[in-house]
């Protein structure tokens, strides 16, 4: 009973803390927390060809134009097809538009974009609780998980997600309930969310398959590693590993079917692989390495930049001031960034299960997009720096608590704290308001 207290405690605390941030962001913040106009532009357009023209009309296909008032006819647009994505990976956007209408859409569509981020902060925390079991202070419990939270939903990453999502979101909710149907001990329930992650994302989904063979074969072949720490905790039960490879892998396959079908009658291709890695021979676009990590500041320090076209020395002071700190905001970012990752250490040394079912297959993907997509990655610093969302505040929290744990959650600790505390989540804020119109 008394778990069940803190945890209705809890997620009223999650909930008010999720609230005040976005009355405050949308007060305060240039941007607001809405769609931004484009996106939301996008996304219509993207759900009404196919309610104009069919949902399977192209396989399943759509385009991801941002003109306003052009005409959705099936023809006109036939050689400027998406095929990156299906409507699958937008449904419940093409099933609002479809039912409600564009007025509707475009209004409140985005509340459903704030209800995934909201839950996947708080499945994400309640699930580490879950994995922790040999922490029984129900004030460890809650003040962590708060911490958590609160670093979640605050980084620019996840800021973006509510300015222009990507339906990685919804991979990683997905994600996270199924790992948590596991932990529940339902199974089939756990391979159905872990289906749902990938018919949404599907280049997410092969990333994690590809960890899993890995882990599978290096268990098989190499070296005898304790298999259920990466699969589930149910060693009574046989093949779990292969089940979960199985479910993500079928939308995978059936993506590429489809894929293959409608390329067959459309030559046109829009998003070639060897361009999205950066080595297609005209790769303008593909900063290297160095390109893919600038996420780590949470904005482009060229978005500074952005209102400054004329020499430098020709700008009066409080131009230069503005420049000079905006700057070094991102640059803080990118510092606390990377204590982050010190902190994603301690995960492993402490709590190695959790570290090997939630956290590796979030940065093995993540590095996958950084280091192989690198023009891709330079390019979309929304979309794909959202699992760095995760790392950055499982990380970043483990060192504040370390802090308390150090001084034994005494007043001291408390003391030292909570100006940390405070300059963290202002820093966020502040690269938040740097954010540009296209991220």
């Amino acid at each position: 009973m008394k778990t069940i207290n803190n945890l209705y405690i809890r997620f009223l605390v999650y909930f008010l803390v999720w609230n005040i941030y976005l009355t405050f962001m949308s007060s305060y913040a240039p941007l607001g927390v809405d769609w931004l106009d484009w996106h939301g532009q996008r996304l219509f357009n993207f759900s009404e060809y196919l309610n104009l023209n069919g949902y399977f009309l192209n396989y399943g296909f759509s385009i991801m134009s941002t003109c306003e008032g052009c005409l959705l006819d099936a023809e006109l647009w036939k050689n400027k097809i998406y095929y990156t994505i299906t409507f699958i990976s937008h449904l419940p956007a093409v099933l609002l538009n479809d039912f409600y209408g564009e007025f509707f859409f475009k209004n409140y569509g985005h509340f459903i974009d704030k209800i995934i981020i909201f839950f996947t902060g708080v499945i994400l925390v309640e699930t580490l609780i879950l994995f922790s079991k040999k922490y029984n202070k129900f004030d460890y419990y809650n003040l962590r998980s708060i911490i958590i939270f609160i670093f979640f939903i605050i980084n620019p990453w996840t800021y973006k997600m509510i300015l222009a999502y990507w339906y990685i979101i919804y991979f990683i909710l997905f994600f996270l309930i199924g790992h948590l149907m596991l932990l529940k001990e339902k199974n089939n329930l756990a391979y159905l969310f872990f289906f749902l992650a990938s018919c949404f994302d599907y280049q997410s989904a092969a990333g994690v398959c590809l960890l899993y063979v890995i882990i599978l074969i290096y268990h098989l072949n190499i070296r005898k590693i304790p298999i259920t720490e990466y699969f589930s905790i149910n060693r009574n039960k046989n093949f779990i590993e292969y089940k979960i490879i199985i479910s993500f892998l079928i939308p995978i396959l059936f993506f590429f079917i489809l894929r293959s079908l409608a390329l067959n009658e459309i030559d046109n291709v829009n998003s070639h692989f060897l361009t999205r890695i950066g080595i297609s021979g005209d790769d303008v676009h593909n900063g290297g390495i160095l390109g893919s990590l600038q996420f780590l500041g949470g904005n482009r320090i060229t978005n500074c930049l952005i209102n400054y076209s004329t020499e430098f020395d020709k700008l009066d002071l409080n131009q230069k001031i503005y420049l000079f700190n905006c700057s070094l905001s991102i640059l803080s970012m990118s510092l606390l960034s990377i204590i982050s990752m010190v902190g994603v250490y301690y995960f492993y040394i402490k709590e190695r299960l959790f570290f090997n079912r939630i956290i590796l297959p979030f940065i093995f993907v993540m590095l996958s997009y950084t280091l192989i997509l690198q023009q891709s990655s330079s390019v979309h610093l929304m979309g794909y720096s959202y699992f760095f969302s995760i790392i950055f505040s499982l990380g970043l929290s483990n060192l504040i608590i370390k802090i308390f744990k150090f001084y034994k959650f005494s007043l001291i600790s408390i003391i030292f704290s909570l100006p940390i505390l405070a300059g963290i989540i202002i820093l966020c804020l502040r690269v938040n308001m740097l954010t540009g119109i296209n991220g």
